[in-house]
């Protein structure tokens, strides 16, 4: 590649393989070379290694790591390419994550699988990045229960917080009890990405791309609303947690009459059991406030009967 600058020559180059991440210098390479993926590809295969785009823009921008044998040779012909030092980009990747049944990829968590099981296909079929690049550390919704005691909106703002570096999307999870799958809309501060939907299921997975890409501990903020098809009378509401949360607050609007009781509860998973708190009063705004602080990962939510 004649022409091009030397990149061990290059400062920031030099402070990011000091204290850089794999991500950053990978895509900072790229960018001081010029090369676009398909061109990183085809001097890949030159080398005889196969590496799809979608990986090298998950590299890339730190959405997933090499970690298998055949991946970590692609590293190494990486490094060759963008004429990087020796062992600059695998040394950057550390130890592998561990893994198998007795493994998990940080303590106090969910896998996300277990608190959604409905939404696995289609969290496959998106190709899902890992679920603890980013974490919320409050979330507020607003829930209004229509005059036909059925779901009508939902109204989400989200304070987000990334756990590691180039950080540009978040996932957001939704379910609907026997009713078409929602899908969020009037998005702020970001835009809506890939969607997958099960229909049957009630279930949707989509992903918020950020207005801005996050380093690790920046923060930012993202709100959207869901609008539901008619369905079943609602009697509950709940939002699951894989992660500990700062700060949870729940508003239950009801625009008819407001039920006979509202509780709050807790699970450790869909299938396991409710555990249920004091009742709460709903007052002359017909609305249910539910506030929750420092709460540990697992279903938090209201449930009322209306008569």
């Amino acid at each position: 590649m004649p022409g091009a600058p030397s990149l061990p020559a290059d400062r920031e180059l030099r402070r990011l393989l000091r204290h850089g991440t794999f991500a950053q210098v990978l895509d900072h390479a790229l960018n001081t070379r010029g090369l676009s993926l398909e061109r990183v590809q085809h001097h890949l295969a030159a080398h005889g290694v196969r590496v799809s785009r979608a990986a090298l823009s998950y590299w890339r921008h730190g959405r997933s790591r090499p970690e298998r044998a055949e991946s970590l040779r692609a590293v190494r012909s990486l490094e060759t390419v963008l004429d990087l030092p020796a062992e600059s980009l695998v040394s950057l990747l550390g130890p592998p994550r561990p893994r198998g049944r007795g493994s998990k990829a940080e303590p106090d968590a969910i896998d996300r699988r277990r608190l959604w099981p409905t939404h696995g296909p289609l969290l496959a079929a998106l190709d899902a990045p890992p679920d603890n690049r980013i974490r919320p550390l409050d979330v507020h919704e607003h829930v209004l229960v229509g005059a036909d005691r059925q779901l009508r909106t939902l109204r989400t703002r989200l304070v987000l917080e990334a756990v590691a570096d180039q950080v540009d999307r978040t996932l957001v999870l939704l379910w609907t009890e026997a009713s078409t799958a929602a899908t969020p809309t009037d998005l702020k501060y970001c835009r809506l990405g890939r969607v997958r939907a099960d229909h049957a299921a009630g279930a949707t997975v989509c992903e918020l791309l950020l207005d801005q890409r996050l380093a690790a501990g920046e923060r930012t903020v993202v709100e959207y609303t869901s609008r539901f098809p008619p369905g079943p009378e609602l009697t509950f509401f709940h939002h699951r947690f894989t992660r500990s949360i700062r700060q949870y607050v729940l508003q239950v609007e009801f625009e008819g009459a407001v039920p006979v009781g509202c509780v709050p509860y807790r699970q450790a998973n869909v299938h396991a059991p409710r555990h249920v708190s004091a009742p709460l009063w709903i007052g002359a705004s017909r609305t249910a406030h539910l506030v929750v602080t420092d709460s540990r990962p697992g279903i938090v939510g209201l449930a009322w009967e209306w008569d």
